[in-house]
């Protein structure tokens, strides 16, 4: 064993893997779960004057190792205006889970992004409609782009339609997009987008319902990815009532996902949560009615960012990353 602990940079995270890579890791990572080869993951969240911290923890148990880790990530909607620096950003720090010894510290901010976009493209790969997909893209920052990437590593996209609430922001977004895909990319209103997509992503920060029932065909795929938090919402409550709802974690869905939503008003119950993602992706569980409307519960777990982590450290320790010594 080294007595090392590896600190790596935001720069070496984004060489280190592609996001092909990511989803091939997430998909392993919630077999893992399925198979209760992991240490039970968790989350704190805690509110402070300007923003809000996430703590997630959680562990693998991988058959040359265990590992166990925590993710601390700050959430700030103005530090980009006010301070020059991302809006979220944190640390990962990973342990071996035998001893207790810091492997290593890095950088929370791609790693987090990248995996939650390839956890909604693992969701999708067995959850979303087969054919040619119309896409429906919610929100406009990075999180949205990365998810429609993702999604397009496992379905066939025909057309993206873009929207949010800031027309010309999601106009701007639709345009960069562009130059990404070789599909038609337009911008639409909320209920056009929703009533034209079978495959929905719904991104942004938002604290009440924008997506409405009566806007959802049957057989629509939705990944809630903006409700991670105590608070934030994006879907009528009675929309998550009528879906089969698959969770990341079940746990952390009831908390701060899009559940707790229709939890608190009574329109179901935590056992009327379908399945988590590990459960479906080993078959524990049945594929949902093609006729569904199914929700991605997506809140976000250290497992994800754990497993990514551990990757990123197996493959850099060898190297002549930046090393400490923490103890004698």
């Amino acid at each position: 064993m080294t007595n090392e602990t590896l600190i790596i940079t935001q720069d070496e995270i984004r060489r280190a893997l592609d996001l092909s890579d990511y989803i091939s890791i997430i998909e392993q990572t919630h077999t893992c779960h399925a198979k209760s080869q992991v240490y039970t993951p968790d989350l704190l969240h805690a509110n402070v004057q300007q923003g809000e911290f996430h703590l997630k923890t959680g562990g693998l148990i991988y058959p040359d190792g265990e590992y166990y880790g925590v993710k601390i990530n700050g959430g700030f909607l103005h530090n980009t205006q006010n301070y020059q620096l991302p809006n979220i950003l944190g640390i990962i720090y990973i342990c071996d889970a035998r001893n207790g010894y810091p492997l290593a510290v890095m950088d929370s901010v791609t790693i987090s992004k990248l995996r939650t976009g390839a956890a909604s493209a693992v969701a999708a790969k067995y959850l979303a409609p087969q054919q040619s997909i119309q896409l429906g893209v919610f929100g406009y920052g990075s999180q949205a782009e990365i998810q429609t990437k993702a999604i397009s590593k496992v379905r066939q996209i025909e057309h993206i339609r873009v929207s949010g609430r800031d027309i010309e922001k999601a106009s701007a977004f639709a345009a960069e997009l562009q130059k990404e895909f070789d599909i038609p990319i337009t911008c639409h209103s909320l209920e056009e987008t929703a009533r034209s997509s079978n495959l929905i992503i719904t991104a942004t920060p938002a604290r009440g319902y924008y997506l409405k029932k009566e806007w959802i065909n049957p057989g629509t795929f939705i990944a809630a990815v903006g409700a991670d938090s105590p608070g934030k919402q994006e879907l009528q409550p009675e929309l998550v009532a009528s879906a089969t709802i698959v969770a990341d974690i079940k746990s952390q869905v009831c908390r701060v996902g899009e559940s707790q939503h229709a939890l608190k008003q009574e329109l179901i119950t935590p056992e009327d949560i379908y399945a988590e993602l590990g459960e479906i992706v080993t078959a524990q569980k049945a594929l949902p009615s093609t006729e569904d409307i199914t929700i991605y519960d997506s809140t976000g777990t250290a497992l994800q960012d754990i497993s990514i982590g551990v990757t990123i450290y197996k493959k850099l320790k060898q190297k002549k990353c930046n090393k400490i010594k923490l103890f004698n």
